[in-house]
């Protein structure tokens, strides 16, 4: 299902009541095609006149890029208000989701039924939704064993992982391509050297229409020969 914010609104106002005794302040709820989170907590801040800072303006957003289940949604908002829990009431924890949103997590898994979890992991069925064109910036690395991985590079990073990429532990090749085949939007934008592994028949199916790059004097070009 794909709500829309009155939904929301409506699933927020009776999860605050029912789940946090009507403590939490109304928020703005927002509807996302985000691909990289599904629910998020935002807000803004300011530093107080006294010292420390003050959180204010407070959004929830829910990602509706791919379809989800009712209870999915109501898991993943009920994860955000816990954030909203804690902030508000100037809670300290251990970390983003440390001793004390665990103990909240599980004690409302417990009591209400529910399947509140810390990261939500997209299932094969969602990764094969997910079909619009990108541009990525794709590494291509051998192993000493003969597999093979890649790495989609942020833009940011780009020409620092060009460097680095070589000179990651058991790689003895890399080779870099430019794609827009939709199956490589499962993997996230690399920011530090990361292989995923992939099988060769993967690789090759999905390499078909990339386009090899090859650096010169410092840029990048798009090379004529086909080598993959």
């Amino acid at each position: 299902m794909k709500p829309t914010t009155d939904d929301l609104q409506q699933r927020f106002d009776a999860l605050n009541n029912q789940c946090f005794g009507g403590q939490l302040p109304k928020v703005r709820l927002q509807l996302s095609k985000a691909r990289t989170y599904l629910g998020q907590l935002g807000y803004k801040r300011r530093r107080k006149l006294l010292g420390g800072w003050e959180y204010y303006d407070y959004v929830i957003r829910i990602s509706i890029r791919l379809e989800h289940t009712e209870d999915e949604i109501i898991d993943t908002l009920l994860h955000e208000m816990i954030h909203l829990f804690i902030s508000v009431n100037h809670l300290k924890d251990t970390s983003t989701h440390g001793v004390l949103f665990r103990k909240i997590m599980n004690e409302l898994n417990t009591r209400y039924g529910r399947h509140i979890t810390v990261s939500h992991h997209r299932t094969k069925e969602e990764l094969e939704q997910d079909t619009q064109q990108r541009l990525h910036l794709l590494c291509v690395s051998t192993f000493n064993n003969g597999e093979r991985g890649i790495t989609i590079a942020a833009r940011s990073r780009f020409f620092e992982l060009w460097d680095r990429m070589k000179r990651f532990p058991k790689v003895t090749a890399t080779r870099w391509y430019v794609s827009n085949d939709p199956f490589f939007n499962r993997y996230p934008r690399s920011l530090t050297p990361k292989i995923y592994r992939i099988s060769g028949s993967d690789l090759e199916t999905h390499l078909k229409d990339a386009k090899p790059l090859i650096r010169q004097e410092g840029k990048i070009f798009v090379s004529k020969r086909v080598d993959k």
